[in-house]
């Protein structure tokens, strides 16, 4: 049993940052999901530096390095003006510390971006940072400038996917006195999705959809093929010029495309039948699950041609078991399964605006509340409507209820003469209407519920 419920009422930045802040970036500032390396919100003494414990997780990212702890420096040091940067502790004259940036999780980044300073004002030293990913590594030197604000300085391709970054600082006098950083700025790598669904043969056409976890800076481009399984072409879906490969695009700032599949609505009574779409040859910075390569979607082509009974609905679109219940909902949009029979609605995949658009919903005014819907041809005989109403959502009234639409089935109860239908050749548009006291102000609740009559019946 399945309720429809509709009222009727008459008339009447903030983010919080440990030291040293990788913090993630708003999505909707940013539109991708951007990690930012960034000491400006580690609280300083009035003088000295704040000692940290290495490694060191913020964010989905470890610090790392050959020394168990570094120091981080602000203003209020007179090597720095404005800035607040971290150096490595202290150690022996001549001795380099390698620092490191990755995931623990394994995720893949692109380095956008890095502040780095002189550590003396007017002395300009080189930087160099390397990269790793999959055994093969570069590297790329920028200058400090001599300016102590610091130098933002950007990264070219090769840092388009990262899985470590390092670069090394070298003692000088005891001192770690080259050069510091104040801000590293790394987009991680999105991962592509899809899922496998049932779309209805008058659909028209299957959107089969490819998805990112987060949006990315820059468009995402994939290839995608379409290979026939037990369903055919162009018997059960076609191309213009029988092409079944091309691209989609997912814009930057957006996270989802689709790859338009026409699909054949012919007269056959047929079992359900299937293709798939398969994803390869990713854009740089986003990935496939499992790293394969490649990302499939197996869409099923449910008949609608000579079906009677809501059993017959759940087999064409592949349902069984549990899923197939009346009260279930197999694809999560909130529409049960027998609502989606009596509706002509698809239990397990997507449906049109124009399909939802059947349903049950507020008409009249409100001295004449009621609920409208329009039922497709064939007009079922196994499911039983209810229509029930309320004042303050405690206690129902049954007010008119009918057993299918075969011979001899009537609306019966108190409210059943309140019951419109107009017929045309596509089906039948019902309006259910409450019963509202004369010249009172009151809320009214209506409540449509449908269950399925094994075999069919009539009332």
């Amino acid at each position: 049993m399945t309720p429809t419920l509709v009222p009727f009422a008459r008339s009447a930045r903030p983010l919080l940052f440990q030291v040293p802040a990788l913090a993630l970036i708003s999505a909707a500032a940013l539109r991708a999901e951007i990690v930012e390396f960034d000491l400006d919100q580690v609280p300083m003494p009035t003088s000295g530096s704040v000692a940290l414990a290495l490694p060191y997780n913020e964010q989905g990212l470890r610090l790392e390095s050959s020394v168990s702890s570094c120091f981080v420096v602000g203003p209020i040091s007179n090597a720095f003006t404005g800035v607040k940067a971290f150096t490595p502790a202290t150690l022996s004259s001549g001795q380099t510390v390698t620092m490191q940036l990755y995931s623990p999780a394994g995720r893949v980044f692109a380095v956008r971006s890095a502040t780095i300073h002189p550590y003396t004002s007017g002395q300009a030293v080189n930087v160099g940072f390397t990269r790793f990913f999959n055994g093969n590594g570069s590297t790329q030197g920028h200058s400090t400038g001599t300016a102590l604000a610091g130098t933002t300085v950007t990264f070219n391709s090769s840092f388009n996917r990262v899985g470590n970054l390092s670069w090394q600082m070298t003692s000088t006098g005891g001192i770690y006195q080259r050069f510091q950083i104040s801000r590293i700025v790394v987009e991680f790598d999105g991962t592509l999705t899809t899922s496998s669904f049932t779309v209805s043969e008058a659909a028209g056409t299957a959107e089969v959809p490819i998805q990112l976890d987060s949006p990315r800076t820059t468009d995402t481009t994939v290839n995608w093929e379409v290979t026939a399984l037990t369903a055919s072409q162009p018997g059960d879906f076609t191309f213009p010029g029988g092409s079944a490969t091309g691209t989609v695009t997912i814009p930057a700032g957006q996270t989802v495309g689709f790859v338009n599949v026409p699909i054949v609505n012919d007269s056959s009574n047929e079992s359900p039948e299937t293709f798939r779409v398969r994803y390869t040859t990713t854009a740089t910075g986003v990935l496939f699950p499992g790293g394969n390569g490649f990302l499939d979607a197996t869409v099923t082509i449910a008949s609608d041609d000579g079906v009677t009974t809501f059993p017959n609905w759940m087999t064409a679109h592949g349902l069984t078991s549990t899923a197939a219940d009346p009260d279930a909902d197999p694809n999560g949009d909130g529409i049960s399964n027998i609502e989606c029979w009596l509706f002509r609605l698809n239990p397990a995949g997507p449906n049109p605006p124009a399909w939802l658009a059947r349903r049950a919903v507020m008409s009249g005014g409100s001295n004449d509340p009621g609920l409208t819907f329009f039922v497709p041809v064939p007009l079922p005989s196994d499911v039983r409507i209810i229509l029930s109403q309320s004042a303050d959502l405690g206690s129902w009234t049954e007010q008119t209820r009918r057993t299918g639409f075969g011979t001899g089935s009537l609306w019966t109860g108190s409210g059943s003469g309140r019951v419109l239908e107009t017929s045309s050749p596509a089906g039948r548009t019902i309006t259910l209407r409450a019963s509202v006291p004369v010249g009172r102000r009151t809320k009214v609740f209506l409540r449509n519920t449908y269950e399925h009559v094994s075999g069919g019946g009539a009332s």
